[in-house]
């Protein structure tokens, strides 16, 4: 069997597969620079691959193909050793692997279902990782680098679903020691002997290549002044991970004053590798939509405005869009290349939201193209969403239900981007409900409740508000596109179809000037019959009045505006 062949049979499964380097774990850079993240199911990209280098090692990417893989590394000496194992777990028969480590017994456990990834386990004598959300394993017929002997498969069944037992490990808490504050490493003071120092204990601890890579990503960002590339920190836990494990304890070093550390220099890198290609320039490819100018595939959009002020059913008119191919607001083509949609609402009961559903027509998609998901239901965390997403629109409505901590602090909030990012990683494109800040301006920054970190990890943010929010099923609603990092759009406005709610443009967009000077000849309009009624009204009772009207204007306008129309001869300007 080829190395193409294996690649085959395992997208055959619908696992997504990519590149290493002949007899080894690396990605190819030539082909995915960007390891598991351009791991792919899709038949000719696996035959081109194959086509530039035939004798590439076969990997799996276990997020993306719905897969949590319980990788046995040490603990197993001999079969018999095995069965004991499996006695005392109680595992269910699922589909697994004997990995080339030699001389032990290695073996991979593969099971449907997606959980965070654990650096270092211990159970019932037994060590090793949990690769999953953002992992990857090589696939049977792959060949070791260390042993040169061949991954097989034991078993060549099905893979059974994640025991609890399973989801239940967690990394194991090393050894911490502390010799002082720390110190970060400037920029040219020995950043890469440092790293390589830690990786070195890292690798004490039993761990291998992935999980070393794992573990340094952190420590990079905490003990560096100017972090290291990404690609430095592969190339220094794939250097490291040759290295033979020890037999005393291990103890690990994570923190501490790291420059004082002994310097075991790392292989020379090109620099490079670095950046980006000529090859890597002529591929660059423009954005894929799933609704043209509207929905990226394979994005994290965000859909932002006031509290009852219709962010869901916008959400349910683009899920329509998606499920029956008909254009987005009449207006916005449906391109396709999406295979479900996942719709989250924790926030609704199921008898709300099917009155909605049967409203805007979309009952005949129920349990075929679209999943829906209430507070009705048994709530799924994002974690737990695993062979569903490739190829899938989750709709995730609000997010609020799924952030875990405070969404003002940055670091909660990052830990739910890289829950996100996961997501997106694994073949879904994700559109995420969010409430604006009161008073919001229609900003980026307004348009976002919570911490900047939120604005920062999104590709595009659509904002909405209505135009009159007293009458909230005649008002028209006001979109814009307020981080437009892929594709450029005009703010456009929606009227609500009486009685149903399918929402459809008014109009066509306008650009972002032509809207600013309606607003303002508005502004001035309405500031005209204020003074027409008193024309001695003073400049803070005027501003408030115009507010009322929905003019947003500051004291130094009004005054302006106000000389102008009463023509006292007196301007300001600045």
């Amino acid at each position: 069997m080829t190395f193409l062949d294996i690649a085959l049979a395992c997208i055959q499964r619908g696992w997504f597969v990519f590149p290493c380097i002949p007899k080894g774990k690396r990605p190819l850079g030539s082909l995915a620079p960007h390891g598991f993240k351009d791991a792919s199911n899709d038949e000719s990209t696996v035959r081109a691959w194959w086509g530039h280098v035939p004798d590439a090692n076969v990997a799996i990417a276990c997020g993306a193909s719905g897969l949590a893989v319980l990788d046995v590394d040490h603990g197993f000496n001999s079969e018999a050793d095995l069965t004991t194992f499996l006695a005392k777990t109680e595992l269910p028969q699922t589909y697994a692997v004997r990995t080339g480590r030699r001389p032990e017994l290695g073996v991979q456990f593969y099971f449907t279902g997606v959980v965070p990834d654990v650096g270092l386990f211990k159970w019932h004598g037994c060590e090793g990782q949990i690769k999953s959300a953002g992992g990857y394993v090589m696939a049977a017929g792959s060949v070791h680098p260390d042993s040169g002997e061949a991954y097989t498969a034991l078993s060549g069944g099905e893979c059974a679903d994640i025991p609890n037992t399973v989801r239940a490990l967690r990394t194991v808490s090393l050894p911490v020691v502390q010799s002082g504050p720390m110190q970060q490493i400037p920029e040219g003071a020995g950043r890469h002997s440092a790293l390589t120092s830690v990786a070195g204990k890292l690798r004490t601890s039993g761990l291998d290549a992935d999980a070393i890579f794992e573990a340094l990503v952190p420590i990079n960002e905490r003990v560096c002044a100017v972090p290291v590339s990404e690609a430095d920190l592969r190339h220094i836990a794939d250097s490291v991970s040759r290295y033979a494990l020890p037999e005393p304890e291990p103890q690990v070093l994570i923190g501490g004053n790291l420059a004082g550390e002994p310097e075991t220099p790392p292989e020379p890198v090109d620099w490079r590798t670095r950046y980006m290609t000529e090859e890597a320039y002529l591929n660059v490819k423009p954005p894929e939509f799933l609704i043209d100018a509207f929905l990226v595939k394979k994005s994290i959009a965000m859909l932002a405005g006031p509290v009852a002020q219709r962010k869901s059913i916008i959400a349910l008119n683009i899920a329509h869009a998606l499920c029956t191919g008909d254009p987005l607001f009449g207006y916005f083509d449906v391109s396709g290349g999406h295979e479900r949609v996942v719709y989250l609402c924790p926030e609704m009961g199921a008898a709300s939201f099917v009155k909605r559903i049967r409203q805007i027509g979309l009952g005949k998609y129920m349990g075929k193209t679209l999943f829906v998901q209430t507070m009705s239901e048994k709530p799924t965390a994002l974690d737990e969403l695993g062979g569903e997403l490739p190829g899938a629109v989750v709709i995730v409505d609000t997010i609020t239900r799924f952030i875990e901590g405070d969404e003002n602090k940055s670091e909660d909030m990052r830990k739910f981007a890289q829950k996100v990012f996961r997501l997106m990683n694994a073949g879904a494109t994700v559109v995420l409900l969010h409430h604006s800040k009161k008073g919001s301006s229609g900003s980026l920054d307004d348009g976002l409740r919570g911490s900047s970190e939120l604005a920062a990890f999104v590709d595009s943010c659509w904002v909405t508000e209505l135009e009159d929010p007293k009458k909230p099923y005649e008002s028209l609603s006001k979109m814009r596109n307020v981080k437009q990092r892929d594709f450029e759009s005009d703010p456009f406005k929606l009227k609500p179809a009486p009685g149903s709610y399918y929402l459809s443009m008014d109009g066509d967009p306008e650009p972002e000037a032509a809207l600013k000077s309606k607003a303002e000849d508005a502004a001035l309009d309405a500031l005209r019959k204020l003074l027409a009624v008193d024309p001695k009204m003073g400049i803070n009772k005027l501003r408030d009045a115009l507010k009322k009207a929905g003019h947003r204007k500051g004291a130094k306008w009004v005054m302006s505006a106000k000389c102008t129309i009463l023509g006292t001869g007196v301007t300001l300007t600045g």
